[in-house]
């Protein structure tokens, strides 16, 4: 196996992991950000357009650090590390009426499922020219590895009308594959559209979220085989079926604001926590999962952790 993933855990060998170059962090605000905290909300508002840097220094370098800090640590794993390209030319401003942002939630802008990669469709406007700074990942994954490359439609101008498919949403478990609806990122046309792509042997279930949660991976993060961390408040009618009967770690909405559900497994039994979940830190230890606390907390202030900052290329799992 030379490129893909197949379910949440298995051993991480290749992965891409955000940047967030402290300059060119731009605050953006669009009404669908329902998930932002009131603080959050009112902060986007009023400061969209600006640089990050421009508003507040500190924030922007610390993002910066601790992104640079996560591939850092996922490198001396033995792990193979990619970033994105930085934007350039009309790139930075594409569909970004607020200003140009960064690169910094790889987990978004791509879909790995199996051997396919997949460009997504978001719905922020300004989020849609991230596909440009993972496409020389993506192109290389299908030159020289045998990646099946594809595309979401893009979903309306007005971001109402889909498909949007998100990474975010697209949690892997074999054969079933989880796709998280609010309103706020994919929606019931993208999740159609990949269970086309995929075809029989793949059953692709939507999973209904509270109308403020961004994505899936902010309510449900899957450990490994049996173990799964959850937020039930946030989602509607419970776990998919097949997950019911799995050791469970409930986390409150409080922590599930602070992404208690959003880490990264480097393989079964091995994850990466942001080191201010201390509760979920010693349930996960209590269970016998070895777990690294890094501090994550710049990223996570513009509603993204751990999982959202990587994605996998290559995870060595095989699909029964």
């Amino acid at each position: 196996m030379l490129f893909g993933a197949h379910h949440e855990w298995g051993k991480l060998r290749e992965v891409v992991i955000g940047i967030s170059p402290a300059e060119e962090f731009v605050v953006f605000h669009e009404p669908s950000q329902r998930w932002l905290t009131q603080e959050g909300a009112e902060f986007s508002r009023a400061h969209a357009g600006r640089r990050l840097i421009d508003v507040d220094p500190e924030q922007a370098r610390l993002i910066e650090r601790q992104a640079d800090a996560l591939a850092e640590l996922v490198a001396r794993q033995g792990i193979t590390v990619h970033r994105p390209e930085r934007l350039k030319g009309e790139e930075r401003v594409f569909l970004a009426p607020n200003g140009e942002g960064a690169q910094l939630f790889p987990r978004d802008g791509m879909i790995v499922v199996g051997h396919n990669v997949i460009d997504a469709s978001l719905r922020l406007k300004c989020r849609q020219r991230e596909r440009y700074g993972l496409r020389p990942i993506i192109q290389q994954a299908v030159q020289q590895r045998g990646a099946r490359w594809s595309s979401v439609p893009l979903g309306s101008p007005g971001c109402v009308d889909g498909p949007f498919l998100e990474g975010g949403d697209t949690l892997l478990n074999g054969h079933e594959i989880y796709v998280g609806i609010s309103g706020c990122a994919s929606d019931l046309a993208g999740a159609d559209w990949l269970q086309a792509l995929l075809g029989d042997s793949y059953r692709v279930i939507p999973v209904a979220l509270r109308s403020n949660v961004l994505h899936l991976d902010c309510a449900m993060a899957l450990v490994k085989p049996g173990l799964l961390i959850w937020c039930p408040h946030k989602l509607i009618d419970g776990l998919p079926q097949s997950l019911r009967g799995w050791d469970k770690i409930e986390v409150s909405v409080e922590e599930a604001t602070l992404l208690a559900t959003n880490c990264l497994v480097l393989e079964e039994g091995h994850v990466i926590v942001d080191a201010d979940n201390a509760r979920v830190i010693d349930e996960l230890r209590q269970r016998k999962i070895d777990v690294i606390p890094l501090p994550f907390d710049g990223p996570i202030a513009t509603g993204g952790g751990l999982r959202c900052a990587h994605h996998p290329l290559l995870r060595e799992s095989v699909l029964a």
